[in-house]
């Protein structure tokens, strides 16, 4: 009883600090998480992968989608982002959700100059693994392919050599409703693909 009397405030203080620790353990582990805000209905769009089969926005509902658009042609931004694309696939694998609640798009925007052939070897130079939840994607109209990247967010503007483009570097990211959650600027040093994991993951779970 003495020793109770003697260290009542010590005592109190440190039931307080107990209490608070628990609270802000249980209000941070299960807080839900603010969803991505809705930024825009995604465009339609019709194009073919690289077996000539049709592919269009609606054919690909119901899933998570990251989007990139790129060139093969590209000589600096392009390739390193699709390797790093080549690290969310495998991160994609390992959380089962590839193919299934989640899939990748690429998307060119040089139809003319990126046949199918170029399309599989800009592919497999950076890692890519074809046929397992990443589509290549083109079209056969140049002009339509470069508005289609525009309507997406990713501005590109073709040289006035008619040989490159300058162009954003942005991985767009849409859920399963067709519509525009997120887009991450791919140059972005401190980017990682675990974090593109992470966003996928939020948004295939939806």
């Amino acid at each position: 009883m003495d020793f109770l009397k003697k260290h009542s405030f010590k005592i109190a203080v440190l039931a307080l600090c107990l209490g608070m620790g628990i609270y802000l353990l249980m209000t941070n582990v299960f807080k839900p998480e603010t969803p991505m805000p809705i930024l825009q209905e995604a465009p339609a769009f019709e194009l073919t992968d690289l077996d000539g089969n049709k592919v269009t926005k609606e054919s690909t509902n119901g899933k998570a989608r990251l989007v990139y658009f790129y060139f093969a042609n590209c000589p600096d931004v392009c390739p390193p982002t699709t390797f790093l694309l080549s690290q969310v696939q495998e991160g994609l694998e390992k959380e089962g959700i590839l193919g299934t609640d989640a899939e990748m798009i690429s998307i060119t925007f040089d139809p003319e100059r990126d046949t199918t052939e170029v399309i599989k070897a800009f592919a497999e130079r950076n890692y890519a693994k074809l046929d397992q939840g990443w589509l290549f994607l083109r079209g056969d109209d140049p002009q339509g392919a470069i508005k289609l990247s525009q309507d997406f967010g990713a501005s590109v503007i073709k040289d006035k050599e008619g040989t490159g483009f300058t162009h954003m570097n942005v991985i767009t990211l849409v859920d399963k409703a067709g519509q525009i959650r997120k887009w991450i600027a791919a140059s972005d040093e401190e980017l990682t693909p675990e974090s593109i994991v992470a966003d996928m993951k939020r948004l295939a779970k939806e």
